[in-house]
């Protein structure tokens, strides 16, 4: 790798960087005068901020009353009521309401209902109301009503200026639009979040976001700022975030009763998405299973196909825990009964695939075609919200399953439970859950009523309804076997659903690939773990095409340190195994699979924290750097949990890329080189390999070689010790697929290095579950130059400890 001399630039602010004149070749006196001018625009700027803080064309609407209560302050407005809630020391509620009313209304995004008591207190001085927490200062001015948060030291995060709820009438229903409207003249923030969107967007600051689904595009009104904190905007009708005019954000929605959302400070971005968490629900384990490799393509057309596609993967040794089973296996659509012609006998086809320790996921969509006995029956007892018109693709008459009536509900899981679950499937690809609304801009719900009411008022609850109806279905059923759900959307609160997404049916391109990273890193930042996509793109890949297949082997690279290590998609000669590409490839695919199975012990413990922490473990750098204005400003690298730094390659016939490193110690996994940051370099990225680097401080831990995820214990561990800063990981340990996790059925270790002693202590072990290993042989390496680097075994380990579970130290 060759060191790269850094550009000079001019940094306005702390995020958005601007490249500034030097590195433009201007002079020095230029370079003063441009320093002089925007320093004397920045004084104009200051003074001019006092006349521009309101919403001129609005009525202003200043406080007429004040009533401290026991969990926040009501203030009558001149025109309705505002509620601050203090949830915790680091969440405030904002209410506002057109009249005076702040009744209670049916949430289906935020579960948390009781907060314990938390300390703040209320301040009275002249025109301002304040709002002291511990981490928190919320100031109301009187006069015009405007919100202003700040931190503890009073440096300010954000100013509510204005809350205009209008008049409306949509879908039949008289209703209000909200809006709400922040001044953002002087800031230097960037925004993120927001869902998973394809505008190969990694910064939001200058744009403006739909929210609200489409194909490709899965919208979470929950956004953070570079500032520390983050906003859920709850509201489920359409809305958006409007942030093109870079000095003025505005967020708004067609339907709603009040203005309703949560402010949310960290600073940290782990503690603004634990916080969303809180207020929207925890995440559960998946199967051990499903954090392993997933084979799927366009698709499987027989029972005698895929059990072909699944026997070759174990007679080639190449690991492999699940198999997927894309649509058409059925006679008619929402009906789920196999094509006997092609499936003869699914029960045993699923056996089949158990015991050669494959798991089995299935599609099924929210569409039911007429010509069944389900269909008449859905459509007899009204479950059903509206109904394809002509014949096209789908034909007519096809119908839009309610997913907001609980009898509805219901019914669809029972058909997914008698037909599928009770003979071994695994696993849930709920298919089309925005819902999709081919040839019209506007979702059908918009236009149509639901169980709960007005589409329009609910439009964006669709994908949670729908997979809240088979979590809660199957969690019913057993707690012997974990949920997991595929989903093509996903809103607010669907990661309490055991709920993972992809990213839709891109296309298979340099351009969308690139696109894929910062569309995950958003939608991580957004609260929901579990992301993946369609490696290789959905359409349309020729296997045979030397160019293609560079392209699939740098997107499963990516696919790799996804949450979720899949790949489907459309190929031209309809094959999409990792042999289809030709043995080149085929020996990269293995390697990098092999190497996602040698992390698994390093993955499932990132699994638990992602559980039990509120973590994160596809990281934008902002995560963890978020100070560095470098790398905040960077939507193509990430880190994978706290050790790895991925770099995507995602240019045609690059073998090197220029990456950022960002300021403290790294190592290069390949070869053990280490290497100071703070600085770009241009990484060696030959085909075979990405440029990976592992934090300084890190604690890998790696398994043996396996072909699937329960195939043998984690035995012997290899222990990787990247030094340069002390570091802690938990390894984390459970017997796989149920939910003794639940009720504290599980092992932890603790394992800390300590770098001025030279020291490693694995801790004392916490808990227990059946089948655990009560002596386990840890392989200590200290990584250096060609030592402890690749994907391979290290031959001769710095020490090898037995260990029983009681607490050791070893200086290896």
């Amino acid at each position: 790798m060759t060191m790269v001399r850094r550009n000079k630039s001019v940094k306005i602010n702390p995020i958005i960087v601007i490249s500034g004149p030097t590195a433009q070749g201007w002079s020095a006196r230029e370079n003063m005068r441009y320093a002089l001018n925007r320093s004397i625009w920045t004084a104009l700027l200051s003074v001019s901020l006092i006349a521009i803080t309101t919403a001129q064309w609005n009525r202003p609407n200043p406080v007429t009353s004040v009533e401290q209560q026991s969990d926040g302050v009501l203030f009558t407005m001149r025109s309705g009521a505002l509620k601050l809630q203090v949830c915790t020391d680091r969440i405030v509620r904002v209410l506002y309401t057109p009249d005076s009313s702040l009744a209670n209304r049916p949430d289906y995004v935020v579960v948390r209902k009781q907060w314990p008591k938390t300390g703040w207190t209320m301040q009275s001085v002249g025109d301002t109301v304040t709002l002291v927490l511990p981490r928190l200062r919320v100031l109301v001015t009187r006069s015009d009503g405007v919100i202003t948060f700040s931190d503890s030291s009073g440096a300010k995060l954000f100013a509510d200026h204005s809350r205009l709820m209008l008049p409306v009438e949509v879908n039949g229903e008289r209703t209000w639009r909200a809006e709400m409207f922040s001044n953002l003249w002087g800031s230097s923030e960037a925004f993120y979040g927001l869902g998973g969107h394809q505008s190969g967007v990694w910064n939001y600051r200058g744009g403006s976001i739909d929210i609200s689904h489409d194909n490709t595009n899965i919208s979470i009104p929950m956004f953070l700022s570079s500032y520390g904190y983050g906003i859920l905007w709850n509201n489920t009708s359409r809305s958006r975030f409007n942030n093109r005019f870079l000095n003025a954000l505005y967020l708004s929605s067609e339907v709603a009763d009040a203005i309703d959302y949560y402010f949310i400070y960290g600073p940290d971005f782990d503690a603004v998405v634990s916080g969303y968490r809180a207020l929207t629900g925890d995440v559960p384990m998946f199967g051990k299973w499903a954090y392993g490799f997933w084979q799927c393509k366009n698709r499987y057309s027989s029972q005698e196909e895929l059990l072909a596609v699944s026997r070759k993967y174990r007679e080639l040794h190449i690991p492999l825990d699940n198999i997927v089973q894309d649509w058409f296996w059925w006679n008619t659509m929402g009906e789920p009964v196999f094509d006997a012609a092609r499936y003869p006998n699914p029960k045993a086809m699923i056996a089949e695939l158990h015991r050669n320790n494959f798991h089995l996921m299935i599609s099924f969509w929210p569409f039911f075609r007429p010509g069944s006995k389900t269909y008449e029956e859905m459509d007899k007892r009204g479950f059903f919200v509206d109904k394809t018109k002509v014949a096209g693709f789908h034909p007519a008459g096809q119908a839009l399953y309610d997913a907001f009536n609980p009898l509805a509900q219901k019914y669809y899981w029972n058909l997914l439970d008698t037909a599928l679950f009770q003979i071994g499937v695994d696993a849930w690809w709920l298919d089309t859950t925005e819902p999709e609304t081919e040839g019209r801009e506007t979702n059908i719900l918009v236009t149509n009523n639901v169980a709960l009411g007005s589409g329009a008022r609910y439009v964006n609850l669709y994908p949670l309804m729908a997979t809240t109806a088979v979590y809660e279905g199957q969690r019913g059923k057993t707690d012997r076997k974990r949920v997991f759900i595929l989903s093509r959307s996903a809103f607010a609160g669907s990661q309490r659903t055991a709920t993972a997404v992809w990213s839709g049916d891109v296309n298979s391109d340099w351009v969308f690939f690139k696109r894929q990273v910062p569309s995950g890193l958003n939608y991580s930042l957004s609260g929901l773990p579990y992301w993946t996509t369609d490696i290789g793109g959905f359409l349309l890949g020729d296997p045979d095409d030397p160019a293609y297949r560079e392209l699939f082997i740098r997107w499963f690279q990516f696919g790799t340190f996804n949450p979720i290590f899949r790949v489907h998609g459309t190929r031209k000669n309809n094959q999409n195994e990792l042999w289809s590409y030709g043995t080149q490839a085929q020996e990269i695919l293995t390697r990098f699979d092999r190497l996602r199975y040698r992390l698994l012990p390093y993955v499932y413990s990132l699994a638990w924290m992602t559980t039990s922490k509120g973590y994160t473990p596809m990281r934008a750098l902002a995560m963890d750097f978020r100070t560095d204005v470098q790398a905040a400003n960077i939507g193509d690298q990430f880190m994978f949990g706290p050790a790895f730094l991925v770099n995507p390659v995602t240019e045609y016939s690059a073998r090197s890329k220029q990456i950022y490193l960002p300021r403290t110690k790294w190592y290069d996994f390949w070869t053990g080189r280490s290497v100071h940051g703070g600085q770009l370099i241009n990484a060696d990225a030959p085909l075979d390999r990405l440029p990976l680097f592992v934090r300084a401080g890190s604690i890998v831990p790696m398994g043996p070689e396996v072909q699937w995820a329960s195939e043998k214990p984690a035995d012997p561990i290899e222990l990787r010790i990247y030094r340069g800063a002390d570091g802690d990981f938990v390894l984390y340990e459970d017997e796989g697929d149920s939910y003794d996790y639940e009720k504290g059925i599980y092992s932890t270790i603790s394992l800390h290095w300590n770098e001025s002693k030279q020291e490693l202590t694995i801790g004392d072990r916490n808990g227990s579950f059946p089948g655990m290993l009560e002596s386990r042989t840890f392989s200590i390496v200290l990584v250096s130059l060609h030592h402890g680097a690749g994907i391979e075994t290290t031959i001769k380990p710095n020490n090898v400890v037995r260990y029983s579970g009681k607490k050791i130290t070893v200086s290896p």
